[in-house]
């Protein structure tokens, strides 16, 4: 064997570690974000069921619980579209907004110490939003409708 061989059976070696590598990694937090999911459902579920002490922060808190949920879906979709070589760049927009959106649903003055970085945090996550909604139009609402729809299929 020559020295071009054995660099070329070890970059080979190296290619199927990382593949499989990554497949393990991924196929481990598929498990865990089923986990998670699991556990909001059964916070929603235990606010449901002492709906006599229902508060406005428990309507807060069942929100958190349905668009983290959202989240942990469209990045298990993300890491499906990921392991099966699909472009992922549509979910990842799709997480950015619900995360985004999530943190202005959440946004609350009385965890700021002023209210000028309650109002820089706002203005920040609304600039965060409008450069996703962007985003989101040119990647999904700009192509033509079939290409996408192939796409989303293939995802699914």
């Amino acid at each position: 064997m020559d020295l071009d061989e054995i660099k070329s059976n070890y970059i080979r070696f190296v290619g199927i570690f990382l593949d499989l590598f990554l497949m393990i990694l991924g196929l481990s937090l598929l498990v865990l974000l089923a986990i998670i999911m699991a556990t909001g459902i059964q916070d929603i579920f235990d606010i449901f069921t002492n709906i006599a002490d229902f508060e406005v922060v428990d309507a807060l808190n069942v929100v958190d619980s349905l668009l983290l949920g959202l989240i942990v879906l469209e990045v298990f979709r993300n890491i499906s579209a990921y392991l099966k070589g699909l472009s992922a760049v549509p979910v990842a927009i799709n997480v950015g907004l619900l995360a985004v959106t999530r943190q202005i649903v959440l946004h609350r003055p009385d965890n700021f110490g002023s209210e000028t970085s309650y109002l820089l945090v706002g203005t920040t996550y609304v600039v965060m939003l409008g450069m996703l909604l962007a985003a989101y139009y040119v990647t999904i609402v700009a192509k033509p409708r079939e290409e996408v729809q192939q796409k989303t299929e293939q995802v699914i």
